[in-house]
């Protein structure tokens, strides 16, 4: 189970990392954000959820992360895109330009993840 966990995490770190090229290609090709890149976001969180409950299982099971960080990162995965939505929502601000320095955002915290993870 860790090393799904692990793979999981590396997966994350890529995924993200595209995705967030892809927002900042968008934005500065002055794209509005379309569907598919909002059910990539989609998909991004959706497997960060399924990363935090392999990471249940493992902790359920007796497994420990390297640091208490592990759980603040992981869990801020999961929040940046709501926290997002939530913020631009009553600002002028490109909306596909801030999902995609998000989403690198969150590759940098599963980076951070994956770092403190390590027992």
């Amino acid at each position: 189970m860790l090393g799904l966990h692990q793979l999981i995490a590396q997966a994350l770190i890529l995924y993200f990392a595209l995705v967030g090229v892809w927002g900042v290609i968008l934005a500065i090709g002055k794209k509005e954000m379309n569907s598919a890149y909002r059910g990539a976001l989609t998909i991004g969180v959706v497997l960060a959820v399924v990363q935090a409950l392999v990471g249940v299982g493992l902790l359920l099971s007796g497994g420990r992360p390297g640091s208490d960080l592990h759980f603040l990162y992981g869990v801020t995965v999961i929040l940046t895109v709501p926290l997002v939505a939530s913020y631009i929502a009553q600002r002028k601000f490109p909306r596909v330009l801030a999902y995609g320095l998000a989403s690198l955002f969150m590759a940098g915290l599963a980076i951070r993840a994956l770092t403190t993870g390590q027992p």
